[in-house]
């Protein structure tokens, strides 16, 4: 049985893979679009007028965890709208696996992927808009590496964690405003959290409780350097429990919504 599921996902690895070199330049573009738009107009033009020209740095890096986001809401939705009509999930679910979970887990996976080879280009093409204004003489390879595989897991169970609950597309439109805007505005992504613990404690508190916060730091202290940033060790160990516990959750709300054996 172990070998058949190693068959099985890596077959359904090989397809996702050939899906997503097709669609690969599209995806590209649509993920540096914002933080490219972030780059110049944080880099350059309010720096012209005297805002910090460094936060157009901390921005695009923090736009690493947005298209994490950004996408596992895209995941949501797709699943959602399949739930709802043609429910083409089923057809894996027939698939000579050894569990449901089995299934679900490889759409994590290939998820995890998908997030990861479109977010590392980011860096790269951040350094050619920014130029000298990007400092990345602190970049920690082996720490981005960690922190983006993570955070592809945890986001990919979290984009079945919204499948697990949202009912119809039509309330998958309430995630947006929801879910989606106060995570990113309460989550670091336009503030570190030291900086927001010294302007308003109590919102910094409530920062704590949102993975986004730990995804954010975390890559900007791989990029950046540690000093302003929470400690990488801890956000890495955040995320995983964040993973372990979205990851329970959707299994099991999706065993039951989807009527799996």
């Amino acid at each position: 049985m172990m070998m058949n599921n190693a068959v099985i996902f890596l077959q359904l690895m090989r397809r996702d893979v050939r899906v997503l070199s097709r669609e690969f330049v599209g995806d590209l573009i649509n993920a540096v679009t914002w933080p490219g738009s972030l780059a110049i107009t944080f880099g350059y033009v309010l720096p012209s007028v005297g805002m910090n020209q460094q936060y157009g740095t901390f921005l695009l890096v923090g736009a690493l965890a947005s298209t994490f986001f950004y996408l596992s809401l895209g995941m949501g939705n797709e699943l959602v709208s399949d739930f709802c009509s043609m429910r083409c999930i089923d057809f894996y679910f027939t698939l000579p696996a050894s569990s449901y979970r089995f299934i679900l887990f490889q759409r994590v996976f290939s998820f995890a992927l998908h997030s990861v080879l479109i977010s590392l280009p980011l860096l790269l093409i951040g350094k050619l808009i920014l130029g000298s204004r990007m400092d990345l003489s602190q970049l920690s390879v082996i720490k981005l590496f960690l922190v983006l595989v993570i955070s592809g897991i945890f986001f990919g169970f979290f984009g079945l964690w919204l499948a697990a609950w949202i009912p119809t597309n039509r309330a998958f439109n309430s995630v947006w405003r929801r879910v989606y805007t106060p995570m990113q505005l309460l989550g670091c992504y336009w503030f570190s959290f030291f900086t927001g613990f010294k302007v308003f404690a109590y919102i910094a508190c409530i920062a704590l409780l949102n993975p986004l916060t730990y995804m954010c730091e975390g890559v900007r202290a791989a990029v950046m350097g540690q000093a302003e940033y929470l400690n990488f060790w801890l956000c890495l160990a955040v995320l995983i429990a964040y993973t372990i516990i979205f990851g329970w959750y959707a299994m099991r709300k999706l065993k039951r919504r989807l009527d799996l054996l």
